[in-house]
């Protein structure tokens, strides 16, 4: 997979973003340069991540899909998005029709209050809530939905879930993961850090009424010695390269391939003390 961050700008300001937000130095990259790097892509790439900031806050995220679907026809184009642009039926519909294959957006709390409180955008949950509602309803079937968890929702995960069997029983998956302590986190991360062992009833809480109501989930970044065992067939592994996870404390356990550790930002700020490889 190849990811192409397009810019900074972002229309929420997420309180555990892993980007500095507001920006200290705001950029995006031009048309051209999109165009360039999308060029500069290996022919045989298999899947090209559009991430940002937002990318769909751009006037030409419709052109870049086109243009990577023309230029890199047998990859699967991945749009990352918070979904509030998707509130409006026309531009869902432009985007689909752009031909792209898959997309992620997020949803941090089931409630506006939560949800609103996390991005620091007034009305964001409800655009993101009728912009999934939108797609799903103009019948794309490759939409994820991720909840990035930290101290402020991790008790709201069963309800979350809740939320999504309600509202979104035709979502593809839901992935829930552990926040990177980077960028906004990182300068939040007094108000955000939560360690995991007391994350996991909540998240296993989670998965029980996801798959109850027959959404798969997939969870990331959360190592098994801390799951019961029924739910490590949930387990999906990790989202990025080894350099960014911390795996020491994994080094006598006789799951340690099938585990993905934790990350290195996690380690170093938290510690690994919670984790016990196994024999």
């Amino acid at each position: 997979m190849a990811t192409l961050g397009l810019g900074i700008s972002c229309n929420n300001c997420c309180i555990m973003c892993t980007e500095i937000m507001p920006p200290l130095n705001k950029w995006d990259l031009t048309t051209r340069q999109v165009f360039d790097r999308i060029d500069s892509m290996p022919e045989d790439v298999d899947k090209i991540g559009l991430t940002g900031g937002e990318p769909t806050i751009r006037k030409d995220i419709v052109d870049i899909i086109k243009y990577a679907k023309k230029k890199r026809p047998n990859a699967i184009v991945f749009l990352v998005t918070n979904g509030r642009m998707f509130a409006y039926r026309n531009f869902a519909e432009k985007i689909i029709n752009a031909g792209v294959d898959e997309i992620a957006t997020e949803i941090h709390g089931p409630t506006a209050e939560l949800h609103d409180k996390i991005t620091r955008t007034k009305g964001s949950f409800d655009e993101t809530v009728k912009g999934i509602k939108n797609i799903l309803d103009i019948g794309f079937k490759n939409l994820e939905i991720r909840i990035v968890i930290h101290k402020w929702n991790y008790k709201s995960l069963p309800e979350i879930a809740k939320l999504i069997a309600k509202e979104f029983p035709a979502i593809k998956r839901v992935v829930p993961f552990p926040m990177d302590i980077i960028g906004n986190a990182n300068m939040n991360r007094d108000k955000l850090l939560v360690k995991m062992t007391d994350i996991i009833p909540y998240l296993e809480r989670m998965i029980d009424i996801l798959v109850k109501n027959k959404i798969d989930v997939s969870i990331y970044h959360t190592p098994l010695c801390i799951l019961d065992k029924k739910y490590w067939k949930y387990n999906a592994g990790k989202t990025v390269e080894d350099r960014r996870l911390e795996k020491k404390f994994c080094e006598n356990c006789s799951v340690k391939k099938e585990c993905a550790g934790i990350w290195k930002t996690y380690a170093f700020r938290v510690g690994t003390n919670e984790f016990k490889a196994f024999s």
